[in-house]
């Protein structure tokens, strides 16, 4: 099988962009992973989780909507492992079920996030609670069933963004009912929430950089991807529009920030007012720019790793949903809390038609592994393995 072309760059840089050249450190592939993919389950299914430990084993989840089943593969082996199924109709049901979380056996999320609702379930699908993300009181369009306050959020938790247990109860995304072509989306403070594990209490946590507010940044460019760390105990922020990234304690009170962008990055610019409403104007502003995507911490290697998508100017002024339709090249950066965040190593993956690296990227023992879909074979999944070295 013909892999997309790799260029490994060796680049050793600094917070603020400067070559260092007592390091010479680059990405290496090391290995991969095969997912041997079931007549239901899609290399692109939209609602995918890394579980590190599913009865003792690690194991790719997919939630497969249009069955209500939650599939289980083996990591080691590839093989289809278990399928939960859930009821979509009936005194138990559960409908328009998106994102899921399994935290483990007895603490699964399901997002009815449309619903602002997200349900807390056991492998059996025994419901142990339901949490609102509205507050009391909150008038909905009895049309649409949209809240009319100006205020409310969707809860998310999909293969980047994040939720989080702990010892209160739980830290969620959250997607405000504002429009992203406005300025206003900018000053909400629900990108993270806590949800009070008895009392369903919400409190807000975490709003946009302070560079960030006063401009408006499109919907793409409006997103927050999460990762968490238990070995640090810190919160890791990338934000789809700043160069910088941000770490958090457990209260989200920043604590540190740096500089993390690929080599030629060029800053992002917030959306012109032109664009603001039109839809054709926006994919062009947005495909013209960088975006940034995933951050993760290796506790293995204590290297904190970033994505980077490249502009893709040729894509076209429709927007397709498929991410295998004329995806960006990728961008991957490792940095090192040692060296005060410098980063230590930069990977370049060039997409070709034999197939696809995607933003959709987990960390164990092996390294860092990223999805690559083989457009020859749809049947298998691959996460190819890179380790620094």
């Amino acid at each position: 099988m013909l892999l997309p072309i790799l260029i490994f760059s060796l680049l050793n840089l600094n917070c603020s962009g400067e070559a260092n050249n007592k390091d010479n450190r680059q990405f290496v592939a090391s290995g991969e992973y095969r997912i041997d993919l079931d007549q239901f389950t899609s290399p692109v299914e939209e609602y995918f989780q890394f579980v590190p430990s599913w009865r003792g084993n690690d194991a790719i989840a997919f939630h497969i909507r249009k069955k209500g089943e939650i599939k289980l593969y083996d990591l080691k082996s590839g093989k289809l492992t278990e399928s939960l199924k859930y009821a979509d109709d009936g005194p138990n049901a559960f409908q328009n079920i998106y994102d899921f979380h399994i935290h483990d056996e007895d603490h699964i999320f399901l997002n009815r996030k449309y619903h602002y609702k997200t349900h807390l379930v056991n492998k059996d699908f025994e419901l142990k609670k339901t949490y609102g993300f509205l507050e009391p009181g909150t008038k909905l369009d009895p049309s649409s069933g949209i809240p009319l306050a100006s205020d409310t959020f969707l809860p998310i938790f999909d293969h980047n963004k994040i939720i989080k247990k702990n010892k209160n109860g739980f830290i969620v995304s959250g997607f405000a009912d504002v429009n992203r072509s406005s300025p206003k989306a900018f000053a909400v403070n629900c990108l993270l929430v806590e949800v009070n594990e008895k009392t369903g209490e919400i409190k807000r946590l975490l709003g946009y950089p302070l560079k960030m507010k006063g401009k408006a940044w499109g919907t793409f460019h409006g997103n927050l991807y999460t990762f968490h760390s238990e070995l640090t105990d810190m919160f890791y922020l990338s934000f789809a529009a700043d160069e910088e990234l941000y770490l958090a304690e457990n209260g989200l009170n920043i604590l540190n920030s740096f500089e993390a962008k690929p080599t030629g990055f060029k800053p992002i610019k917030p959306i012109p007012p032109s664009a603001a409403n039109s839809d054709k104007a926006y994919l062009n502003h947005y495909n013209e720019q960088y975006i940034f995507g995933s951050v993760l911490y290796d506790e293995y290697r204590d290297l904190v790793y970033r994505i980077a998508l490249e502009p893709n100017p040729d894509y076209g002024d429709v927007f397709v949903k498929d991410p295998l339709y004329r995806p960006r090249n990728m961008v991957v950066m490792a940095f090192d809390p040692d060296q005060d965040y410098k980063k230590v190593a930069e990977m370049r993956l060039v997409q070709s038609g034999k197939g696809v690296y995607l933003d959709r990227c987990f960390v164990n023992e092996k390294g860092l592994n990223i999805t690559y879909v083989d457009l020859e074979n749809e049947d298998k999944l691959y996460f190819k393995t890179f380790l620094v070295e």
